[in-house]
């Protein structure tokens, strides 16, 4: 018996309106759309027909961006993004792991920006609630990690422990570590002891998350490396176990033995779990001023951070990857990094000729505007995750301080970038910020920040309408994966992954945030049904 969906709000990332129809579905795929009214499913016998009222129906929604193994972990640990100081953060993970037997205690999400005094959060608050057992949180942005005197101790880091190249260990005025490492070479010097666990463990994790996926309407993710963690081989086993039932398209390091990432590539292509090529860092964030910018930050003149890679070994390293067919994900938030990236792009396509490799560039939190059409021209996507721009009101935001008005015209761009013909896939940076698709839409559509202001949107010239957000959440990151003759619309043929919201979201701008999944459906099977 194929089950149909029907609904008056179908919305099939082909056309730009939503449509009036049905969906029938055959074993894993879409059989037939049909718009308008139709008596062919009127047969209880032959057809399970749901129907869906007013509800959006959209293709299943992809993630072009997350971590995976550390979504995993922050799913099943503690978010302190809502905590108003340092202590109140320290305390909430003793709260949360008193009674739990963990070997380290993790949490996630902490921001010092949204404290009162700003300041970095030291070891000593963490001290008082663990002094024997070791801790580390990450923040908000992945890009720091927080830890206590026993995680120093444990991954023997004093104050003769030089900075890693690209790493920061923060020291107070006797050279002692605080607790703060800061960007990834520091961080590993703690969650490289921290984050190994038994691949029954791996397992649990990233099924916990998959089940949390299917709640969100989520079918397919971009998985890409932090931290060099990849753990594509407890999702080669849980695929192997017919358990993976979210289609998982990963990037890890691109620093790994080329050898090694050709064989990845061979042995990795089902459409279930897929190798997508290569993940790099160009920079940190200008949040952090680790942010590689073409001219200064504002408030501290003649300090444009400096590039994580050097400029001849990306050079080389994207020829390689263009040549073998393999795309690079470049991790590029300072528009200098931005730059670099590009031009890596643009240098292996004239040396080699013109291909389709799919290359991306990621975050994209400052853009020049001298390099805006390059996208088009180069083949570049740009991967965008629109709650990046979030902070508690627009008042607040430090980029204000660090650069001046004409450079944040084209701070966390959208539109323009589309408009300049550039291809966009939607992500979150899951766990940087929740997995919620549908506040990825909202904030690509509004531009506001948490107190959901200014009304018109910040650089409201970046607002994308709800049915190109939508696009860019399923369509888009489709391409990027290279899977658009099978996802990320509603076509004849394609696999039926399928998401069904609570209600009509293209009815009221203003309600999407009360939007959420109601059902979902993956290789045509219902994982998640609320409806």
């Amino acid at each position: 018996m194929n089950l149909v969906l029907k609904s008056t709000c179908i919305y099939d990332s082909v056309g730009d309106k939503p449509f009036a129809g049905y969906i029938e579905i055959e074993d894993n795929k879409i059989k037939e759309v049909t718009k308008g009214e139709t008596d062919k499913y009127n047969d209880p016998a032959k057809y399970d027909l749901r129907d869906c009222g007013d509800r959006t129906i959209t293709a299943g929604l992809i993630d072009s961006h997350i971590h995976l193994f550390l979504g995993s972990l922050h799913n099943a640990t503690i978010d302190l993004y809502n905590t108003a100081t340092e202590e109140e953060a320290a305390k909430n993970l003793y709260e949360f792991y008193k009674d739990r037997d963990d070997e380290w205690v993790l949490g996630f999400r902490w921001s010092h920006y949204r404290w009162p005094d700003e300041k970095l959060p030291t070891k000593a608050s963490l001290d008082k609630y663990f002094p024997d057992r070791p801790v580390i949180a990450f923040n908000d942005e992945l890009h720091a990690i927080w830890v206590n005197s026993k995680t120093l101790e444990i991954c023997g880091i004093t104050k003769d422990t030089a900075d890693p190249d690209g790493g920061i260990i923060e020291r107070d005025e006797n050279g002692e570590p605080t607790g703060f490492l800061l960007e990834q070479p520091a961080m590993e010097l703690a969650t490289d002891r921290a984050l190994d666990f038994s691949p029954e463990k791996e397992e649990e994790l990233i099924e916990g998350f998959i089940n949390m996926a299917h709640t969100k309407g989520v079918t397919s993710v971009g998985a890409v490396h932090v931290l060099k963690i990849m753990k594509n081989e407890a999702c080669r086993r849980l695929e192997e176990k017919g358990k993976l039932k979210v289609r998982v398209f990963f990037a890890p390091h691109m620093e790994m033995d080329f050898d090694e990432a050709l064989k990845l590539k061979e042995e990795y292509k089902s459409d279930r779990l897929s190798f997508l090529g290569l993940k790099g860092f160009m920079d940190g964030t200008p949040l952090g001023y680790t942010g590689y910018m073409v001219e200064p930050y504002t408030d501290r003149p003649g300090f444009r951070s400096q590039p994580l890679v050097d400029k001849d070994w990306l050079d080389a390293k994207c020829k390689q990857c263009y040549e073998h067919d393999i795309p690079l994900r470049l991790h590029a938030c300072g528009d200098g990094a931005v730059r670099m990236a590009l031009d890596a792009f643009e240098g292996a396509r004239k040396a080699i000729g013109p291909k389709d490799v799919r290359n991306t560039i990621e975050h994209i939190e400052v853009l020049h505007p001298d390099d805006l059409n390059r996208f088009a021209e180069t083949n570049t996507i740009a991967s965008i995750q629109p709650c990046h721009i979030l902070m508690e009101s627009l008042e607040k935001h430090p980029v204000f301080q660090m650069l001046d008005a004409e450079r944040i015209k084209l701070a966390w761009p959208g539109k323009t970038l589309a408009k300049a013909g550039a291809k966009i896939a939607f992500g979150t940076d899951y766990p940087i910020v929740e997995l919620d698709p549908v506040d990825t839409i909202y904030r690509a559509v509004k531009r506001r920040m948490e107190d959901d202001l200014p009304v018109d949107g910040w650089n409201p010239q970046e607002k994308f309408t709800i049915a190109e957000a939508i696009t860019n959440s399923t369509k888009g990151p489709a391409y990027m994966m290279r899977m658009e003759d099978k996802l990320g619309t509603l076509e004849v043929g394609k696999l039926a992954d399928i998401n069904v919201f609570n209600k009509n979201i293209f009815e009221n701008e203003e309600d999407i945030p009360s939007v959420k999944t109601v059902m979902t459906l993956f290789d045509g099977e219902v994982v998640f049904d609320e409806l």
